[in-house]
Parts: structure tokens; C-alpha cells; sequence
């Protein structure tokens, strides 16, 4: 048998080549693109465009500092076993401040 004729036999039993099967998905995939194309989108209003583009860049600023406030309780009043009141009150961090950089 020729190898023409097992291509022939292979193609009539289903199963095709590689490159026949990827010409057939480029074909499904550009059909769905055009049915898609056809089809309109519909936009979000200006406002609430503007708000999730607001809230996606700031989410990770806003872990950062969620972790920051958490960072500092667990620092002062589980590790240092010091009073919850203390934790955010100014005078706190600046005496701590003025310890860190005091002139030695």
C-alpha cells in the first residue's frame, strides 16, 4: 500500500493529520470570532468604569497598609505584651522614634 493510499484510508476513517486538525480549529476558532464580533458589547456607564479602575489599582496600596496597621498591633501588644490602648497613639511610635534615632 502506498502512502497515498493510507492518507486516503486515514482521512476516510476520521482520523486526519496533525496539520489537518489544526487548519480545522483555525477554521472553528475564526467562525466563533466572527459570530462574536457580530455581537455588541454592551459598556459599563463612564462612572463605574472610573471606579473599578480606581479600585483595581488600589488594592494593592490598600493590602499594604491593612497589613501595615495588622504588622504593628501584632509588634506591640503580642510580641512586646504592652497595652491594645497604647498601640495607635502618637506619643507611642514617637518616643520609639526618638529612641531608634536618638543622638548616642
Amino acid at each position: 500500500m502506498s502512502m497515498a493510499d493510507e492518507r486516503i484510508d486515514r482521512e476516510a476513517s476520521g482520523f486526519g493529520s496533525q496539520a489537518d486538525e489544526g487548519g480545522s480549529e483555525k477554521k472553528k476558532r475564526a467562525s466563533r470570532a466572527k459570530t462574536n464580533g457580530s455581537v455588541k458589547k454592551k459598556q459599563r456607564p463612564k462612572g463605574v468604569r472610573v471606579l473599578l479602575w480606581f479600585l483595581r489599582k488600589s488594592i494593592v496600596p490598600l493590602i499594604m497598609v491593612i497589613m501595615l496597621v495588622a504588622g504593628l498591633y501584632i509588634g506591640y501588644v503580642v510580641v512586646g505584651k504592652q497595652p491594645e490602648d497604647e498601640v495607635f497613639s502618637w506619643g507611642t511610635w514617637q518616643h520609639i522614634y526618638d529612641l531608634i534615632f536618638a543622638d548616642a
